[in-house]
């Protein structure tokens, strides 16, 4: 809450996440737990007095059992030059690996030490990433803890003649983020060194501005932007460093590589159509491949196959000999590292009835769920029926001494099946399928 008393009052928050407001009562979101020195300076249009304001804030999002991000920090002296050193001191965050970005330095290991020899005066920051990398999710950032870092920083001084603090504003348009940066001292000779981006920038007036181009994902790019103010006619000769995170409201997280349900086996009657199904999400790439006995080769879109880069792969006018063809599907996603194989699903393909056909007899439907019917065309006295699983136990049996009967198999398991008839001295077999 801002309860300054300030006449003609023009406000500017630094809140030392990278990000500012020109707000007199910002409402402001961090982005993560962290510790941050905010910043408030007021100065009156009018008779060009002005103030700051500091405040260390302690920032916490609900407790997460899995991972409770915290980090510390060490600025010493040695040997002449300053070091800041950063220590990981997280509560659990097991099998996660742990980035520190500090400085505008980024992926480094906690307890290296940051040279700040040459910075002069700075405000800028450290963090530590709590990372996770599995092939269904790829690398993820869980959590994350930030600490503002003040390195000769006065803000009382930020309005003196030879001071070369700044002001930045950044507006997040759809072709980069726009930075404005601005003196807060009067204008000298100034420049604007921003890293990364070879020449300086230069201020026209008290003012210029510079376009970041998005990248770095929800973690942001971090960037180092250095004001010189070189002006002889106060025999100024000074430099200030802000470290700004460009996030990018336009980011869309990859999908992961997630398959559920697996692919089941498929089992299908000789010329009919088998399909393996899978469930994954919108985005990923899906990549059909078959094992016919000589390893794994991808499918396309040809022939028998369709749909072999989709969650639902269709292979038509199956034969006999394909029977134990697997099947599995490949997915990946653009933009990320998850890569996961399915579950591998099995094709049977049933044989032909031609022995039933030879007798006279009549089954169907053939795959079946519920009832099966067999019809003769003329009465052979009494028949033994015998359904045989695919492991060669008898799991049902029936008789009938007339020309049809209907035999309840919904409580069979999916698979193909043996039906065996016996009628006087002659026996006859054929399969069905059970879906």
């Amino acid at each position: 809450m801002n309860l300054s008393s300030a006449s003609n009052a023009y406000f500017y928050w630094n809140f030392g996440d990278g990000s500012t407001s020109y707000e007199s009562d910002p409402i402001h979101v961090f982005i993560e737990n962290g510790t941050f020195q905010v910043t408030m300076h007021v100065r009156d249009t009018v008779n060009h007095c002005h103030g700051v304001h500091q405040e260390w804030l302690s920032i916490s999002r609900p407790v997460d059992e899995v991972c409770e991000p915290y980090m510390g920090d060490s600025l010493f002296t040695y040997n002449g030059s300053d070091y800041v050193e950063i220590h990981d001191e997280a509560i659990g965050c097991t099998g996660m690996y742990r980035y520190v970005d500090c400085m505008g330095a980024q992926n480094w290991s906690p307890g290296n030490w940051h040279d700040l020899t040459g910075w002069e005066h700075a405000l800028t920051m450290a963090r530590i990433r709590y990372v996770s990398h599995d092939s269904i999710n790829g690398t993820v950032v869980r959590r994350g803890y930030y600490r503002t870092i003040p390195y000769n920083q006065d803000p009382v001084n930020s309005y003196d003649t030879c001071s070369a603090d700044f002001e930045y504003v950044l507006d997040y348009q759809p072709g980069g983020a726009v930075a404005t940066f601005k003196t807060l001292g009067p204008l000298g000779a100034d420049t604007i060194w921003i890293s990364g981006f070879g020449n300086p920038v230069a201020l026209v007036g008290q003012v210029s501005t510079f376009t970041f181009p998005y990248y770095g994902g929800p973690s942001g790019k971090w960037q180092n932007v250095t004001r010189y103010n070189h002006d002889p006619n106060y025999g100024c000769n000074n430099r200030q460093t802000h470290t700004l995170i460009i996030r990018d409201p336009y980011f869309v997280a990859p999908p992961s590589c997630l398959i559920d349900p697996q692919p089941q086996d498929a089992m299908v009657y000789q010329n009919g159509t088998a399909q393996f199904f899978i469930s994954s999400q919108p985005g990923s790439v899906k990549q059909w491949q078959q094992n016919a006995g000589l390893g794994w080769q991808d499918l396309f879109d040809a022939g028998p196959y369709s749909g072999v880069n989709t969650d639902t792969l269709s292979v038509s006018n199956c034969q006999n000999w394909w029977s134990n063809y697997q099947y599995r599907c490949v997915v990946t996603a653009p933009g990320s590292s998850c890569h996961n194989t399915s579950e591998v699903a099995l094709l049977s393909v049933a044989v032909g009835i031609d022995e039933f056909v030879d007798a006279g007899i009549i089954l169907y439907p053939n795959p079946v769920t519920d009832l099966l019917y067999l019809q003769w065309a003329r009465s052979f006295g009494t028949s033994q029926i015998a359904i045989t699983d695919a492991l060669g136990q008898v799991v049902n049996t029936s008789s009938t001494s007339g020309t049809s009967i209907a035999i309840d198999v919904a409580s069979l398991s999916q698979g193909i099946y043996l039906l065996s008839i016996h009628f006087g001295e002659r026996k006859v077999q054929g399969r069905f399928i059970k879906q």
